[in-house]
């Protein structure tokens, strides 16, 4: 499937009435694969596929992919459902990876989209931005603005993109693109872009003006459940019905949390894939004065998440895993082996180059402290899996200062491994509620295709909950002395 040339479409002007049989199609542009969610109309998930595509390392900090690469891994997971299946699909629902930048010359993508791991952008975008700017832009867009969004991102590597460049757009954005020849965005991916006014709901010229970004570059803004028809020429390589509406869609966080508890206040939602994401819903746009969290428009217009996000506890975790020479997985069941405290080793998990979370700080690094010839690999598992839920624990402490939570949904990974699950709890001392689907933003991004009038209501399970155990007490001493050490010694010197 190739982004062919194509003139923007008309949205479709009304939704008919779904039907029991009626499959709704979701697809979750992630970080390393396309993941499809065949669903009912009454929110049951019939099939799952799933293809990936490849990343490109070979320079320091880079973190780039192709968006053809995207594009075929859409048609081999698309492919992979039932004809009959496929030919059902009522409507299209879509989420993805943010912020990853595409730039578009004309209607054809350039070979090099920036993910969000790619950090090249991080220093230079540190120099543009002194503490006066840095609060400004937050009040204005909810966003600790820093070098991995896509303004800083584009105006960083202008000088390699060319003059050629008449759109940007997210990876999301780029697929909807793709799919119904539509440039448009919605408000919780526009959030990505670092530009947009949260109060005014719209691009803001004067933060364009700081990064040198023409407002011509940029998509039209609407609700995520907005709608356009699916391309013919794609329908027909798809084996998709033509014209099925393809909702706009939203983030992939944004996405996820719907899925995993709808727009209810009071549930932290932790989504452990190439990255964790941590994320609750609130009516009010509540900021935090030391910016320690964004602040993102939601699915549904009056509601918004606060979100915190560590940056690569996926992509470590199979670094080393790699570095062990273990199975995939084994790192769980190794760190069971050992015990609370990892036999006085601790391991800050802030690998990528950096740290978002509730840090926000390029110069930190993994630090491996206490390490000595007693320690086996199960220690040092279990230090990995302590950091990254300490960092979990340091973002929910700040999430609840200023809101009540309830309870806390595990979705991703983790969830596979009751130790690690009980693990969590223990460390954060609250009850943790398993979300046992691979795929919660293909689910959300499903469930938001749906009109409505006529949508299921998220739901999560009840009874599969792991409650925090004795060892919960040992954790409040483990987690003081891990704050006292971290981030202080983790800091690069130059």
């Amino acid at each position: 499937m190739q982004a062919e040339a194509c003139k923007a479409r008309a949205p479709s002007p009304s939704r008919t009435a779904m039907k029991n049989d009626n499959v709704i199609l979701g697809i979750d542009l992630g970080t390393s694969a396309i993941k499809c969610v065949a669903m009912s109309v009454s929110g049951k998930v019939m099939a799952t596929t799933e293809a990936a595509f490849p990343l490109t390392r070979e320079l320091p900090g880079q973190a780039e992919q192709n968006p053809l690469d995207w594009l075929a891994a859409l048609e081999a997971a698309v492919k992979q459902f039932d004809a009959d299946v496929a030919k059902q699909v009522s409507a299209i629902g879509l989420t993805g990876q943010l912020p990853t930048l595409v730039c578009l010359e004309g209607d054809r993508p350039l070979p090099s989209a920036i993910t969000w791991m790619d950090s090249r952008a991080d220093t230079w975008a540190s120099g543009i931005l002194d503490e006066r700017k840095r609060q400004m832009i937050y009040e204005r867009t909810g966003m600790p603005i820093d070098g991995r969004y896509l303004a800083p991102m584009f105006r960083h590597h202008l000088d390699c993109f060319g003059k050629g460049v008449t759109t940007i757009l997210s990876a999301k954005d780029f697929l909807h693109f793709a799919l119904t020849g539509e440039l448009a965005t919605d408000p919780s991916t526009a959030a990505g872009y670092g530009l947009y006014d949260l109060d005014g709901k719209s691009w803001a010229s004067d933060l364009c003006a700081i990064w040198g970004v023409d407002t011509s570059l940029l998509p039209a803004i609407r609700p995520a459940e907005a709608t356009s028809p699916l391309r013919d020429d794609v329908a027909t390589r798809l084996g998709l019905p033509a014209g099925a509406p393809v909702a706009v869609g939203c983030a992939d966080s944004v996405a996820s949390v719907y899925a995993m508890a709808g727009l209810g206040s009071g549930t932290v939602c932790v989504t452990t894939g190439s990255s964790t994401i941590i994320m609750d819903s609130l009516r009010d746009p509540l900021r935090d004065p030391q910016r320690r969290y964004l602040l993102t428009p939601h699915a549904v217009d009056g509601v918004f998440g606060r979100e915190m996000d560590l940056l690569s506890t996926g992509t470590s975790y199979r670094w080393l895993n790699d570095l062990l020479g273990w199975d995939n997985g084994r790192i769980d069941a190794a760190a069971a082996t050992s015990q609370a405290g990892a036999n006085g080793l601790m391991f800050s998990p802030y690998l990528a180059g950096g740290e978002q979370g509730a840090l926000w700080n390029p110069n930190l690094r993994g630090v491996l402290h206490g390490l000595t010839v007693q320690h086996k690999a199960q220690d040092i598992a279990r230090a990995y899996l302590e950091g990254v839920q300490f960092e979990i624990r340091r973002c929910i402490d700040i999430l609840a200062e200023t809101s009540k939570i309830e309870r806390v949904v595990l979705a991703g990974h983790a969830v596979s491994h009751v130790s690690t699950r009980q693990m969590l709890a223990d460390i954060l001392g609250r009850p943790v509620v398993s979300y046992h689907h691979s795929s919660p933003a293909a689910i959300g991004a499903a469930l938001l295709a749906i009109p409505q009038a006529e949508r299921p209501a998220p739901t999560a399970s009840q009874t599969d909950v792991v409650a925090p155990s004795v060892i919960s007490t040992n954790y409040e001493k483990i987690y003081r002395r891990y704050s006292a050490l971290f981030p202080a010694i983790a800091e690069a010197s130059d």
